[in-house]
Formats: C-alpha cells, sequence, structure tokens
C-alpha cells in the first residue's frame, strides 16, 4: 500500500481523536486529568498528552500546571459564546418519550426558576393509573426527588444566589447530599405528593451550575424504589446527553 495512504490514514485518526478529546474536556464543568482522558478515548497517555499540546498551543484547551489538569481553554470558549442558545425543552422531549418508554412511568423536564423548579414538558405514562404533573407548575426547593437533585449538585454559590438555606438543611442533611451525589440522582417516596414515587437527576450548563432536571414519576405502587434504581442508569444517561448539548452552548432557553 503506498505510504500517502497510510499516511492520510494516521491523520484522520490523530484528527478523529483530537476532536473527541476537544468534546470530552468541554462536557465537563471542571477540570480532567490526563488518566481520566486516556482512559475515555482508549488511547495511552503518550498519545493523549502530545494532542492535549497540540490543542493547549491551539488555545483549545488549558492546562492547570499546579494541578495537572485540563480545562477549556479561551478559543472554545469563543466558539460556545457565538453558538445560539439550546431550546432545552425542544432539546429534552425526545429523551422524555424514550424515558417514559423505556421505564412506564411520567418523564418530565423542570426548569429552576429562582427557588423553585417549573414543569415545562413532560411525557405521560400510558397505564389507566398515573401521575401528570401541572405544566407551568411552579414548586418550591423544598421537598421531593427533583429539589434534593437540584440542591445536592447546586454549587454554594448558585445556592446562595437562589437564596435557599445552606446545606446541610431540612431537606438535605450532610449523608443524604453525599449518597445523591456519589448516586448522581435523588429518590423520594411519598414526600411531595401523596402515593407517588420519584427519581430525578440534575441538569448543568457549562459552568456546572444547575439549570433544572429530569424526573420519572408515578405511583409508589407500582413506582417502587427497586424499580427506581434500575431506572436509574437510564435516566442519567439522557442527563448527560442533555448536559452535553448544553455545556456546547451559551446557556439554555426554556
Amino acid at each position: 500500500m503506498r505510504s500517502d495512504v497510510l499516511d492520510a490514514g494516521a491523520g484522520v485518526r490523530a484528527v478523529e481523536r483530537a476532536v473527541e478529546l476537544m468534546f470530552r474536556v468541554a462536557e465537563r464543568g471542571s477540570s480532567v486529568s490526563l488518566q481520566q482522558l486516556a482512559d475515555e478515548i482508549g488511547c495511552s497517555k503518550s498519545t493523549v498528552h502530545r494532542l492535549l499540546s497540540t490543542l493547549e498551543r491551539l488555545g483549545v484547551v488549558e492546562r492547570d500546571p499546579a494541578l495537572r489538569r485540563y480545562r477549556v481553554g479561551q478559543r472554545l470558549q469563543a466558539l460556545r459564546q457565538a453558538a445560539p442558545p439550546v431550546d432545552l425543552r425542544a432539546l429534552a422531549e425526545p429523551h422524555l418519550v424514550a424515558l417514559r418508554d423505556a421505564v412506564g412511568e411520567t418523564a418530565s423536564l423542570h426548569v429552576l426558576d429562582g427557588a423553585a423548579h417549573v414543569v415545562v414538558a413532560q411525557a405521560e405514562c400510558l397505564h389507566e393509573m398515573r401521575l401528570i404533573l401541572p405544566l407551568g407548575q411552579r414548586i418550591p426547593l423544598q421537598k421531593g426527588a427533583t429539589a434534593k437533585a437540584i440542591l445536592a449538585f447546586a454549587p454554594a454559590a448558585q445556592q446562595a444566589a437562589l437564596g435557599v438555606p445552606p446545606l446541610p438543611n431540612e431537606l438535605l442533611t450532610a449523608e443524604e447530599r453525599e449518597d445523591i451525589r456519589n448516586l448522581g440522582y435523588a429518590f423520594s417516596y411519598a414526600e411531595r405528593v401523596a402515593g407517588s414515587s420519584a427519581v430525578a437527576a440534575p441538569l448543568r450548563d457549562g459552568r456546572g451550575w444547575v439549570v433544572g432536571a429530569l424526573a420519572l414519576s408515578g405511583p409508589s405502587v407500582r413506582f417502587t424504589p427497586a424499580r427506581a434504581v434500575r431506572s436509574a442508569p437510564a435516566l442519567l444517561e439522557a442527563a448527560r446527553q442533555i448536559e452535553a448539548a448544553l455545556r456546547g452552548s451559551a446557556g439554555p432557553s426554556s
């Protein structure tokens, strides 16, 4: 085979890996280590380091010399600011339908509005007995899975801006907050609506601030804790995909 064909193939693979690295860094609200990136794209640390060095020279990523971790660079930030805002509702609706079909319970999108969350979209379950949330309903961040998911992941500066009591508080103990952050989601049993259960995962923007949450909810007799746990991977994957799109934009709109 001709050497120029081989060189072209190697060049394409290098470009693919560089672009993948760029997206991996951009998807995160904080910095990421060389080892994490190498593990995620399945390349050696030396290869990833070489590609990151090129991206760093181009201003696409930045390296923290003290922590030895990588974050979004100024040129990639500029691309984010130039991009049109994502319509969060339109972005989430296909995921709501897919979650409803996969789990068999109502899936809903909640957007943070001050010290409350608002139901802006949902895919109703098909069972005769089901939980339906009124669209436009403004729900204080006081109880329930969605409130817990939002507050557990909201940075301290955001919590202060929202005017909510600092954690831990009556809604979340320090242990509960740690459990939710480790799992990636929150569960509630008959907390806000009698006879219902819910599981929720936060949605964060490029700064790492929470902009809302995805939730699954249903009657407790059917949507048991065991079923909620089984539904969590699908919920978390949907949230991850939505967050990736949000972090590639200047900010969501609802």
